[in-house]
């Protein structure tokens, strides 16, 4: 279920401020309360743009755009007929109230639907410092920089379980405490949280060492500064189908548009000419399904990248499959790709 604190809405804000509760929360809704947590009215995307288009400025109330007699449930409701209310009424989201109206809970069609959970866990590394985001990681993790008002990391993992991961390793060293702090045990967002600290940087795979417990299935390893819509279950099943992969890697399509006119060349001769060509090269998308033996391949105590696995696995002749992500994927590593991400999240390019 949707956490509250995401979504409440005071009666009474402005609907720049109800607007920066939708864009945050990602959920194109919002709750409008009163003082004492009652349920005063919803509103969704659609109704501020909407109210914005009959005459209302940004700083009108939300009271003014907000549906006050939206479709409410009790609490318990079973998931068959929450969902069955919605679809008869074409809606996403069903508040939940109690005898007093007051908002104990939101339920959303995506979470009703959501997959069964994988037989397997991700391991997101999110121990680097972010130097290259300097100076916003100088107070704040990398991981836990906002990207439409919801830190990177959350994200992440919100994709995770939707695709039906609820088990999450978090590879911990930089300001390692804020990181923990912020997320816990992982309840708030409806999976198990559970971290491993590197004493030091130990790159993208040397901190697979570190696990208590190896993992009893093919399981993810992920960077944490990836903003993306892969479909990890079907990458998932696809590392199963590929005859004893030791390893999956995601690749993503970056593009390239040369400025210039490109020619081929043979024996000082021109062949063609192309004229400002877009290259497209596969490129390392930071997410990985490993089989567990791949770990034998990982020295201890040692810094070793994911590139640095790759050709280990290679060298022992084994097979590393490729996951083509279609989906939109970004790496957020430096200030152009964090505002790019700002841009994409509140543009819809993400939902």
């Amino acid at each position: 279920m949707t956490d509250l604190h995401d979504v409440l809405i005071r009666e009474g804000a402005s609907l720049r401020e109800a607007l920066a509760v939708l864009t945050r929360n990602g959920k194109q809704i919002g709750l409008v309360v009163d003082g004492e947590g009652r349920l005063a009215g919803v509103v969704t995307d659609g109704d501020l743009r909407r109210a914005l288009l009959r005459g209302l400025t940004l700083v009108s109330k939300v009271d003014e755009a907000m549906n006050r007699r939206p479709l409410v449930a009790s609490p318990g409701i079973p998931a068959s007929e929450a969902l069955a209310l919605m679809r008869g009424r074409g809606l996403r989201h069903l508040p939940l109230v109690d005898g007093r109206r007051q908002v104990v809970g939101l339920l959303r069609q995506e979470e009703l639907l959501e997959p069964p959970p994988l037989a397997t866990c991700a391991v997101i590394m999110a121990g680097g410092e972010g130097k290259r985001l300097r100076p916003l990681t100088d107070a704040t993790p990398k991981p836990l920089l906002s990207v439409g008002g919801k830190p990177i990391l959350e994200i992440l993992i919100e994709r995770l379980r939707q695709s039906g991961v609820r088990e999450v390793v978090l590879a911990l060293h930089h300001k390692s405490e804020m990181i923990q702090d912020r997320l816990g045990d992982g309840e708030r967002l409806g999976v198990r949280v559970t971290y491993v600290v590197e004493p030091e940087p130990r790159g993208t795979m040397g901190a697979l060492t570190l696990l208590p417990d190896r993992p009893a299935a093919p399981f993810f390893v992920l960077n944490s500064d990836i903003l993306t819509k892969c479909d990890f279950r079907a990458m998932w099943l696809h590392h199963a189908d590929q005859g004893g992969a030791m390893m999956t890697v995601g690749v993503s399509l970056h593009q390239v548009d040369l400025p210039y006119g490109e020619f081929t060349l043979r024996n000082g001769r021109v062949l063609t000419v192309e004229e400002k060509p877009r290259k497209e090269y596969p490129v390392n998308a930071g997410i990985y399904v490993l089989s567990p033996a791949a770990i034998d391949a990982i020295p201890a105590d040692r810094y070793f990248d994911a590139t640095d696995l790759i050709r280990a696995v290679l060298d022992a002749g084994a097979p590393v499959a490729a996951y083509l992500i279609r989906e939109y994927w970004l790496d957020v590593g430096r200030h152009f790709d964090l505002e790019k991400a700002n841009r994409d999240v509140a543009e819809g390019l993400f939902e």
